[in-house]
């Protein structure tokens, strides 16, 4: 359980229900689980191209270079581009360059996407290096992710998806996104991606509203910062439906960013029509642009209008903008209708592999196999062998764990003789608990044993809310501080 951040080095109080994450990640790692088929195409990173062997002798081009450092010679595809163009073109005579100009074929340097080369590797372990497949993950973290599981689900498809790639993962960048963007987290060892790990799990804060176009634009920003990062994919894991400027999206997303997205629930958005009209002159793409323009010039031409000197000139404007009206609102029309269609959902027109989950039940989860159950009763036994001998920091940090995860399963309910047999399993850790509670006063009290960081490491994980036991874990909690403040007054 340590690489999800739970045993050592606990700073804060971990969310509510933090183990009902194991289960759900437990089932999404079941290949015959129908919960993993519905979101396995976006559950693995693509693999770069194969890249065909050469002789020792022929030269190639080095294809691991940033954006802006390989260059291709293209014919210009707009006057734009005249900046770009090769300088001896400037020698060609004047009507030469004119017509070549008017009919735009210079030539101009365009810069080449680099190309990343596949690696392969011995091991399963994580050994991240520039010529592997880069990933990019953005964790929704507003309010509505509280409902049903839906923030166990996305910190459990965000582990199984970093565990089940390991081998073909290069850098691994990831943001949550609230009303605020999260701090950058940057995996580039082994370490790091521990720590990336840990603080996804300990997430709990969860806030009023969803930036999701500004956390694509940011990220896109991020990797366009970062020469490392071509061929990088993006993993978005939301449950939210917004509305998104398609064409600033994709002009930022260019066209070497891929965007793969699970959605968990049925979230839907509508707009009203009068918003959509006003939106409409307001987005990115060509029609929109469009419009815009067409509003600023009957805007001008109402101020004409005003100033017009002579009846002939306010007849001609009037009729101008009778027929620039006529064209804007059918153009409105048009956007506005194309905008109702797809309002909301812009996400799935923009992601290469959509995948949209329903909200799990308790009992599609939290519902064990008599295996499981077997495998629990296994660990309550080991952890009693224990407590036979000399109770140490390991032993009460097990047995905190096993019985906060026996009482979330207890909490959300099920089979009533599952039930029976995980009440069982809580009335023996109880015991275990208080027979720790009863020895706190003897002088070789494993409580009075503990380091200072073992003393706050466990307060940190007895510290839940569970409806089950917590009279028990209160008076733990309490012979724990007693036993800190020992271990402050024994302190030079």
């Amino acid at each position: 359980m340590e690489e999800f951040g739970y045993l050592r080095g606990l700073e804060e109080l971990l969310p509510e229900d933090f183990t009902a994450v194991f289960e759900i990640a437990r089932v999404l790692e079941d290949e015959d689980s129908e919960l993993f088929r519905s979101i396995a195409t976006a559950m693995t990173v693509t693999s770069p191209e194969p890249v065909a062997p050469v002789s020792a002798r022929e030269w190639q081009p080095n294809r691991n270079v940033a954006h802006s450092e390989e260059y291709e010679a293209a014919l210009m595809r707009n006057f734009s581009d005249i900046t770009r163009l090769f300088p001896h073109q400037y020698l060609l005579p004047d009507d030469v360059f004119w017509q070549r100009l008017a009919r735009r074929s210079l030539w101009i340097n365009v810069p080449r996407t680099p190309v990343v080369l596949p690696f392969k590797s011995s091991g399963s372990d994580y050994s991240p290096n520039n010529f592997k497949q880069k990933v990019y993950l953005l964790l929704d973290t507003s309010t509505s992710m509280s409902s049903h599981h839906r923030f166990q689900m996305a910190k459990a498809a965000a582990y199984v998806f970093l565990k089940r790639n390991l081998r073909e993962l290069g850098h691994i960048y990831f943001r949550t996104f609230d009303t605020e963007l999260g701090p950058l987290q940057v995996a580039e060892s082994p370490a790091a991606l521990r720590d990336v790990i840990k603080y996804v799990m300990r997430l709990h804060r969860l806030g009023n509203g969803t930036v999701m176009e500004k956390a694509l634009l940011q990220a896109a920003e991020d990797i366009r910062s970062v020469a490392t990062l071509s061929g990088v994919e993006i993993l978005m894991v939301t449950d939210g439906a917004c509305h998104l400027d398609i064409g600033k999206i994709r002009a930022a997303l260019g066209d070497s960013i891929r965007i793969n997205t699970i959605k968990i629930g049925n979230a839907e958005i509508f707009a009203d029509e009068k918003y959509l009209r006003e939106m409409a002159s307001r987005g990115g793409t060509g029609d929109e642009r469009t419009l815009a323009r067409m509003e600023e010039e009957i805007r001008r031409g109402k101020i004409d209008l005003e100033h017009a000197a002579t009846d002939r000139d306010r007849n001609r404007i009037r009729g101008h903008l009778a027929m620039l009206q006529e064209r804007a609102e059918a153009l409105r029309s048009t956007i506005v209708g194309r905008m109702q269609q797809h309002y909301g959902r812009e996400i799935e027109q923009l992601s290469s592999v959509f995948v949209q989950i329903d909200d799990v039940s308790s009992d599609a989860i939290f519902t064990l196999r008599q295996s499981e159950i077997d495998e629990l009763r296994e660990l309550l036994a080991e952890v009693e062998a224990d407590f036979e001998g000399n109770i140490d920091a390991d032993s009460l940090r097990e047995a905190a764990l096993l019985y906060e995860h026996v009482q979330m399963l207890l909490k959300c309910g099920g089979d009533p003789a599952q039930m029976a047999q995980l009440e069982e399993m809580a009335r023996r850790l109880h015991d275990l608990l208080k027979d720790v509670l009863e020895a706190s006063d003897q002088t070789d009290s494993a409580v009075r044993n503990l380091s200072r960081s073992d003393v706050h490491d466990l307060h940190v994980m007895l510290h839940i809310r569970s409806t089950r036991g917590d009279s028990l874990l209160k008076l733990l909690l309490a012979a724990l501080r007693t036993s800190l403040r020992k271990i402050l007054r024994r302190a030079p």
